[in-house]
């Protein structure tokens, strides 16, 4: 084909197409994210401030030189699997992995969300990561909130009720307000739902002290999605993965289409879950934000005491701050914008 010719695609009569998209795809607003100019310093996707050393880097790029650029990589990603199993110290039919978390938040809703069984209904708690809300909306899947409270705590007694072969989706620590829900409080849900299924978000797991990890062991009812996005500092990798029983990671597999990890994410991954360098530098990054939050959190509460402003304590590599005005609010944001932050 020529490069220099254009190529003109015809406009199609709408009112005959959009009878091909379902009304709920029709009704929702497309993802979009801002990218305005002049940005020194990008806070707004919670990734990691800290790039990997060059050495990392050279390690995966010597590997992907050695590959076969003209063949498809490992279907499946098994290398993945065996290798974040082995990380985790979990079994490799316990886990499915995609190219990144938000692509499993689809196959759950798609897989089980939209064909509960009777009398079952799916819960989402808000405020929460949008995705959870916007993909149910895409998908024209009806759903209830689970309400944080007005200081954005979970609070057991404000779920809706629950009945046989529901789904409950909630992230912690939470995004955007940094707090989780305590073990024991998930525990208990666990234990008086057995025929509920928990998805519970660990994207910040790292941060937190007190992770659900082992909760697997002892519950089939609870599913847990993680990235390598936050902690990894891995955010362009593009690896999500999902821990759950076998049999339920086995079917919902069915909806992974595959090739979805490409050279890269593997050659990545190899380095990442293997190199004893890589370890000490997710480490050193972990320790090096828990410090600063920390440290910002008293900065700011000290700073927030006559400006009306509250900050909440977080579990994750963010804070979260209300302003009892919102003007103020939009200053601050137009004065972070123009030193470009």
């Amino acid at each position: 084909m020529d490069s220099k010719k254009k190529l003109n695609v015809k406009a199609s009569d709408w009112s005959w197409l959009s009878q091909y998209f379902t009304p709920s795809l029709l009704a929702a607003r497309a993802y979009k994210l801002d990218a305005p100019q002049g940005i020194t310093i990008k806070l707004d996707q919670n990734e990691s401030p800290w790039d990997w050393p060059i050495s990392l880097k050279q390690k995966i790029a010597q590997k992907l030189v050695e590959e076969e650029w003209n063949r498809y990589p490992d279907a499946m990603g098994q290398d993945v699997t065996q290798g974040l199993a082995k990380y985790l110290g979990v079994d490799p039919a316990s886990i499915l992995t995609s190219s990144g978390s938000n692509h499993l938040i689809t196959v759950i809703l798609e897989g089980l969300a939209k064909q509960l069984p009777a009398g079952g209904k799916l819960v989402i708690a808000r405020p929460s990561f949008p995705l959870f809300e916007s993909h149910a909306q895409y998908l024209g899947i009806a759903y209830e909130t689970w309400n944080l409270d007005e200081n954005f705590q979970y609070r057991i007694e404000a779920l809706p009720k629950l009945t046989e072969g529901s789904l409950v989706i909630f992230a912690s620590p939470n995004n955007p307000t940094g707090n989780s829900l305590a073990k024991k409080d998930l525990r208990q849900l666990l234990t008086a739902h057995p025929k509920v299924l928990f998805l519970a978000d660990e994207a910040y797991y790292e941060f937190d002290d007190d992770p659900y990890t082992d909760l697997l062991a002892e519950f089939g009812n609870l599913v847990i999605l993680r990235t390598l996005s936050k902690t990894m500092g891995a955010a362009g990798v593009r690896l999500g993965y999902m821990l759950g029983s076998p049999e339920l990671i086995a079917n919902l597999g069915k909806l992974r289409v595959p090739f979805l990890l490409n050279h890269f994410t593997l050659a990545a991954c190899e380095v990442i879950f293997n190199d004893p360098e890589m370890n000490e530098f997710m480490n050193r990054n972990v320790a090096n934000a828990r410090s600063e939050r920390e440290r910002m959190y008293k900065s700011l509460n000290e700073f927030a005491k006559t400006k009306g402003i509250q900050v909440f304590n977080s579990k994750a590599n963010f804070l979260l701050l209300r302003w009892s005005d919102q003007d103020a609010c939009q200053k601050a944001y137009a004065g972070l914008m123009s030193l470009g932050i």
